[in-house]
C-alpha cells in the first residue's frame, strides 16, 4: 500500500528531543487499543526507560503492544530489559542480526490514529546537542504506517492480528495529503531514494535538503546538480562533524562536485544535525528516516513522509534558514586550502562509502 497519497491528515512538526519525546509519551499514555513501535536504536537510559515504562503500563491495562528493534542498532539493549518488557505483556521482536539489511525506521502508531516518524531514535543522547526533525501525524497516513509495521512484524517472525480500530478524523485546520514511502517493501530498497529524485526532477524554484550522511549515488547527484544548472535554488545542509567519522569524510568529499554543479553547501557547526528533510518549491515537504547514502538508498528499511502542505513547507523553510545561521557556507576557494591529510581522509571515506 506504500506510495499511496492519503488526503485527511493533520501534521505537527517536532524539532527537538524534549518536544518529540513529550509528544510521544503523551500519545502512548492515552493508548486504548494498540501500540506499534519499530525502531533502529532504543537505549536503556532515562528516556528509554520512561518510554518502556509507559509501554509496560499500557500492556498491563490490556492494550496490545508490539515492539520491533533492529538487532544491530539496539545491540546494547540487554536481555534483562527485554524480559521485563515481555513480562508485562509487550510482544517483542528483534529484526534479524543475520542480514546485511538493517531496519533503520523510527515508527510509532497509537490506536491506528496517531503516528510518529522522523530522525529521532529513543535515548538521552537525543536531548543534548542533536538537531533533528520528527513528525506527528493524525489521520489516514497512520494506516500506511501500520501496514508497514505489519510487514516488518511478519518478517521478524510475528503473527500480526489487527487490534486497532481506525477512525476518520475531522480537520479543524488544514487537512493535508501525505504520501508514505517505505523502502524494502517487496524487496524494493530504492523506493525512498527514487521518490526523492522524482521530487527533485519536478521542482522549478527550489530544493532545500538537510541530511546527516551524504554519500549519494550518481543518479541522485546528477538530478540535484542538473536542477541547480537549470535555475533551481538548490541548497544542502550537512554536519561539519559526525558521530561516524568515515561517513563525515565521505560527505566532505562530495562538496566540490556539488559547488561545481551549482548547489550551495552549508556545514552545520552547532552540535550534530541529524534531520532528514527536504522542501521542494512551495508545496512539497519531506521528513523521515532516510539518509542520502548507499545504505539508505539501496540496503536499509526506511520510511519517509512526503507532505503536500504549504504550511509545513513554510515551517521547514524557517527551520532551514535558522539552521543556516549556524552553518558555514562552503566555497571552492576555501576547499582548495584544506590540509592534505583532510583530502586523504576524504578519499578514504569516499572509497568506503558504499559499505558505510
Amino acid at each position: 500500500m506504500q506510495n499511496i497519497i492519503t488526503s485527511d491528515n493533520i501534521i505537527r512538526l517536532l524539532l527537538d528531543g524534549h518536544e518529540t519525546f513529550s509528544a510521544m509519551k503523551r500519545a502512548l499514555t492515552h493508548a486504548e487499543h494498540c501500540i506499534n513501535l519499530e525502531y533502529f536504536s532504543f537505549h536503556d537510559d532515562e528516556t528509554g526507560r520512561a518510554v518502556a515504562g509507559i509501554l509496560m503500563k499500557r500492556a498491563l491495562h490490556g492494550v496490545k503492544v508490539r515492539m520491533i528493534l533492529d538487532a544491530a542498532g539496539s545491540w546494547r539493549l540487554g536481555r534483562k530489559f527485554i524480559r521485563k518488557l515481555e513480562g508485562s505483556g509487550v510482544e517483542f521482536r528483534r529484526f534479524s542480526p543475520f542480514t546485511f539489511h538493517r531496519d533503520h525506521r523510527k515508527i510509532i502508531t497509537v490506536d491506528g490514529v496517531t503516528g510518529f516518524l522522523g530522525g529521532f531514535n529513543i535515548g538521552d543522547i537525543y536531548l543534548r546537542q542533536w538537531r533533528d526533525t520528527h513528525l506527528q501525524i493524525e489521520g489516514d497516513a497512520v494506516r500506511e504506517l501500520d501496514d508497514i509495521f505489519a510487514g516488518m512484524w511478519k518478517k521478524s517472525g510475528g503473527n500480526y492480528d489487527v487490534q486497532c480500530t481506525w477512525k476518520d478524523i475531522e480537520c479543524s485546520g488544514e487537512c493535508v495529503p501525505v504520501k508514505i514511502s517505505a523502502s524494502g517493501e517487496g524487496g524494493n530498497f530504492r523506493a525512498v531514494a527514487d521518490e526523492y529524485i522524482r521530487v527533485i526532477l519536478s521542482a522549478h524554484k527550489r530544493i532545500w535538503i538537510t541530511t546527516p550522511y551524504f554519500a549519494p549515488d550518481k543518479k541522485f547527484m546528477n538530478a540535484l546538480c542538473n536542477a541547480a544548472k537549470n535555475g533551481v535554488d538548490a541548497r544542502i545542509i550537512i554536519p561539519s562533524w559526525s558521530n561516524h567519522p568515515l561517513v563525515s569524510w565521505a560527505s566532505q568529499s562530495y562538496i566540490e562536485a556539488l559547488i561545481a554543479g551549482g548547489v550551495r553547501v552549508f556545514t552545520y557547526r552547532e552540535g550534530f544535525i541529524h534531520a532528514k528533510t527536504m522542501i521542494a518549491d512551495y508545496h512539497v515537504a519531506s521528513v523521515g528516516t532516510a539518509n542520502l547514502d548507499a545504505l539508505s538508498s539501496g540496503i536499509n528499511y526506511e520510511v519517509q513522509a512526503f507532505v503536500y502542505s504549504t504550511r509545513l513547507v513554510r515551517e521547514l523553510e524557517r527551520v532551514f534558514v535558522d539552521d543556516m545561521g549556524n552553518c558555514t557556507e562552503e566555497t571552492a576557494f576555501a576547499r582548495k586550502k584544506r590540509p592534505v591529510i583532510m583530502r586523504m581522509k576524504e578519499v578514504a571515506g569516499r572509497l568506503l562509502s558504499p559499505i558505510l
